[in-house]
């Protein structure tokens, strides 16, 4: 109940540097604790596991402490029990207060539908870093024909009670089709609520590689105009430094023919809801049977590591001689996830590209 409110700027600043200095060491972990959601949302990425079937290969406790205690053992700091939702397994407040007595730092990612009394007393008597929820509607309406389910106001309720408790609460907003015409009043709600406005606005193929999500992505155009509005680049930005970063700045054909030019496995990787380890979730192979006697968290990461980090194009790859590929949202998980091949470009992403240079090469502005 004594912990102060976090403001963005300083946690912004604070996980950056955290990040800039892990040294390319395992510090944080990202658990799946299931794919369970009670809502159902078209754009989600993880919606294509969100039934019975899948939750039936679900992780025991006892082996999620066993996860747990090999975290702690490879000196990981920080915790994401994310999903699905993690609320809805039945036992995570025991997973949780295992985690907390272990002495990690822990973020939960959660649509707060599960948040009961019992929950919530918990989260204020031993507070997380930070709880995350996406909020995609200003109203029940829109939230109903988003998510299928009426759960809007328990929603809205369960955002005040964590921040007038002194729960950091970050609100995100993933702005589709479906919500474009509602983004500033999803802006005034939230921040009538006492969050910062936190948006983005990239679909991606589900992970099983259905596509009829991508339906819901914004017209290139669109997603320009939320691009410049609401500052979508700020990672490119904190790429750079402080420093003004200018289109040139971030282009120009990647040396050699590395296929990862991204941060996958600088400091963090993840753990499914079966288990395995990986270090990107968008590329769930190769992966690492952290459960198995004898296996630890270095190991596997640095061997996972190895592996994708000697990944090099086969083919003549159009990504591959893209001097773009800086301010692309291609990656090779996606790719494969949306084309069956990792080295396919994907015409979406190419068509953003394209759009966004334009627009910076014209106006000649920072971006």
């Amino acid at each position: 109940m004594g912990m102060m409110l976090i403001k963005e700027k300083e946690y912004k600043d604070f996980s950056w540097d955290f990040r800039r200095k892990a040294n390319h060491k395992p510090l944080v972990a990202h658990f799946e604790l299931t794919y369970r959601c009670i809502l159902h949302c078209r754009h989600c990425y993880s919606e294509c596991y969100n039934n019975n079937r899948a939750s039936r290969r679900e992780l025991s406790t006892k082996k999620q402490k066993q996860l747990l205690d090999k975290c702690k053992a490879g000196n990981v700091l920080w915790l994401c029990f994310t999903g699905g939702d993690p609320l809805f397994r039945k036992d995570f407040a025991e997973i949780y207060a295992y985690a907390k007595n272990s002495g990690f730092v822990i973020t939960v990612f959660s649509s707060l539908a599960g948040l009961d009394r019992e929950l919530f007393r918990m989260f204020c008597e031993h507070p997380p870093f930070k709880i995350e929820t996406t909020l995609n509607s200003s109203d029940a309406g829109l939230y109903h024909k988003i998510t299928k389910t009426n759960l809007f106001e328990r929603h809205i309720d369960a955002i005040k009670k964590l921040i007038n408790a002194g729960i950091y609460v970050r609100v995100k907003t993933l702005i589709t089709k479906q919500n474009l015409h509602q983004v500033e009043r999803i802006k005034e709600l939230v921040e009538s609520l006492g969050a910062v406005f936190t948006p983005s606005a990239m679909v991606y193929a589900q992970l099983n590689g259905n596509k009829d999500n991508t339906a819901l992505r914004l017209h290139p155009q669109d997603m320009l105009m939320i691009t410049k509005k609401y500052g979508h680049l700020s990672k490119l930005r904190a790429q750079a430094g402080e420093r003004k970063t200018t289109l040139k700045d971030l282009t120009g054909r990647i040396r050699g023919k590395k296929v990862l030019s991204c941060a996958a496995g600088i400091d963090t990787f993840w753990i499914t809801a079966r288990g395995r380890m990986i270090v990107c979730c968008d590329i769930r192979k190769p992966d690492y049977d952290l459960l198995k006697s004898g296996n630890s968290v270095e190991e596997g990461f640095y061997s996972l590591n190895r592996t994708l980090r000697s990944w090099r194009f086969k083919t003549d790859s159009l990504c591959g001689k893209c001097k773009y590929r800086r301010i692309c949202s291609w990656c090779p998980g996606r790719a494969f996830i949306e084309t069956g091949n990792s080295e396919e470009p994907v015409g979406y992403f190419c068509e953003l590209t394209k759009r966004l240079v334009k627009d910076q090469e014209e106006n000649k502005s920072r971006i």
